[in-house]
């Protein structure tokens, strides 16, 4: 279980900019994605890193009204947001999303759904657990900065709750360079596209480290696309997954 202490600023930061015409209406704050009770028992962990909820978490279809679809037990009377939380996966997940992450997991034997690996993975957001509209990278400056600023240290206390030992990240590479540690060295490579093609230029994978309190975190980074790590093959996926164990 998270603390009392980070759940409540979440919910306060979630209230604060709930009313607010960017924010996604009806909504709730997503600080992660899974099952945590599984997270806690799996003897590594493992967290993927993305920028905010997209607004699709709160429709099943793009021509749908928002709705709490995706998170049939959140009580917004209660707010109670471990509950709402943990049965994601096996409800109506966004899996088309997921699926990015899903390969390079399967290769660290662990997955985001249960039954399918010896490590169950959380997913969360740096950039803010709140879902916008329009999207994270069409939002105003002064919108994006406003929620980034409590957005990203309640990732960092998140990260220090979780305790991970590697972060799957697949951001844009400023963002990515703005928070962890600049100093990486090249995990894998890849010099064919998904179809087989020869690249122009290769698509690299770095390994670096992100301090918490106690330990230090292996982080793995990809560049982002439309999708996490989406320029490459589910097969390529699979090989980062098994090289993060070297």
């Amino acid at each position: 279980m998270l603390s009392n202490k980070l759940l409540q600023q979440t919910l306060s930061h979630f209230n604060r900019f709930k009313n607010e015409a960017h924010v996604v209406s009806p909504s709730l704050p997503i600080l992660y994605f899974g099952d945590l009770r599984a997270y806690e028992g799996s003897p590594l962990k493992i967290v993927t890193v993305g920028k905010n909820p997209s607004l699709n978490e709160f429709r099943l279809r793009a021509t749908d009204d928002f709705s709490f679809a995706r998170f049939p037990l959140w009580n917004e009377n209660t707010q109670n947001l471990e509950e709402a939380l943990n049965p994601y996966f096996e409800t109506k997940p966004l899996k088309q999303w997921f699926s990015s992450f899903e390969p390079i997991l399967n290769g660290l034997d662990a997955s985001y759904y249960a039954g399918s690996g010896q490590h169950t993975a959380l997913h969360t957001d740096l950039c803010s657990p709140l879902a916008t509209d329009p999207t994270w990278s069409l939002l105003g400056a002064n919108h994006r900065a406003e929620l980034y600023a409590e957005g990203l240290e309640l990732w960092k206390q998140l990260m220090e709750e979780l305790q991970p030992d590697i972060i799957l990240v697949s951001v844009p590479e400023h963002l990515y360079v703005s928070i962890f540690q600049p100093e990486k060295e090249e995990l894998i490579a890849f010099q064919e596209k998904k179809n087989g093609e020869a690249r122009k230029q290769a698509y690299r994978v770095w390994k670096s480290s992100f301090k918490l309190n106690t330990k230090s975190a292996k982080v793995i980074f990809g560049q982002a696309a439309n999708k996490p790590f989406d320029t490459i093959s589910a097969e390529q996926k699979i090989e980062i997954g098994k090289a993060c164990l070297r």
